[in-house]
């Protein structure tokens, strides 16, 4: 028997951060071709800067269509405020502003039900949704066991 996961939504304090990223629209079946691509061209031009990224990388959804089953997307890495970004990328700023936060463990498939709490959360409270971002914590081709994967999702709210 399954049991349904209670996701608890938490309301924090985002802080601003500038980002290094690389946008496209992506098929929900290319999105792991995708990160892997993208974030590789990331880590290399901010290594061949001599940069460390701030944090683990992020995804910053501008779009999810369910009926094309794409979504307008950008690979994302946090860099220093500074930073040149190098050609063929892209800077973005988030600035610092009121978050919903859960941390979700399992396969990227099955994240509906912690969307579902944020939406939810965001319904109750009448905020409205500004940016929508997931950070990775793990690779998957390094840890093979999805039940291991940890997501933070951040939801940016007015």
């Amino acid at each position: 028997m399954e049991t349904e996961t209670i996701y608890q939504v938490q309301e924090v304090q985002w802080t601003e951060k500038t980002f290094v990223t690389k946008r496209d629209t992506v098929r929900f079946d290319r999105l792991s071709g995708f990160f892997t691509q993208a974030y590789g061209e990331i880590y290399t031009a901010i290594q061949n800067a001599g940069i460390r990224p701030m944090a683990e990388p992020f995804a910053i959804y501008y779009a999810i269509d369910e009926v094309r089953m794409e979504t307008d997307l950008a690979a994302a890495v946090p860099v220093p405020e500074d930073f040149m970004i190098p050609a063929g990328f892209h800077p973005v700023t988030i600035p610092a502003s009121k978050a919903l936060y859960l941390s979700y463990y399992g396969g990227y498939e099955n994240m509906t039900p912690a969307y579902a709490a944020l939406e939810k959360h965001i319904a109750e409270h009448g905020y409205k949704k500004q940016w929508m971002l997931e950070q990775y914590f793990s690779d998957p081709e390094v840890e093979k066991d999805p039940a291991k994967w940890r997501t933070d999702i951040y939801f940016i709210v007015s």
